[in-house]
């Protein structure tokens, strides 16, 4: 009967203990181009890259295509280990913008991205891992 008991009050944390959804989490939003995508106050920003190059594309809320017209991009590489930082000057405006850089040989680095919003008139950085192929 002890045992019986015990199996009672311990029922109520079984039953409402199950996992597989996380409800206070913020929901993901799908990069439309397949890149890695990050959100800012006002925009979101998704990077693409393939081999040397590297695509960032600027979105609204609804994920429509945002123009790139008064935002201000400065790109930086951090090399791993050394923690070294290269600037990418090769910074051109497209359907959002467009850089190329080499990564000699490197398998992993990190970009790191400094962005104004022209609407909010606020700087944000943001770090993506870039893995060259």
């Amino acid at each position: 009967m002890k045992k019986f008991k015990i199996l009672l009050l311990l029922f109520p944390l079984f039953a409402f203990s199950h996992g597989g959804h996380d409800h206070d989490a913020p929901s993901k939003v799908a990069a439309p181009k397949g890149g890695v995508i990050k959100e800012l106050e006002n925009t979101y920003v998704e990077v693409v890259s393939k081999q040397k190059d590297l695509k960032i594309y600027l979105y609204d809320k609804e994920l429509k295509p945002k123009s790139s017209t008064g935002f201000k991009i400065e790109l930086e590489a951090e090399l791993p280990r050394t923690k070294k930082k290269e600037i990418i000057n090769s910074l051109t405006t497209v359907s959002g913008f467009e850089a190329s850089y080499d990564a000699k040989k490197l398998h992993r680095y990190t970009l790191l991205i400094k962005i104004t919003d022209p609407s909010t008139g606020h700087t944000d950085k943001l770090k993506y891992t870039i893995e060259p192929r």
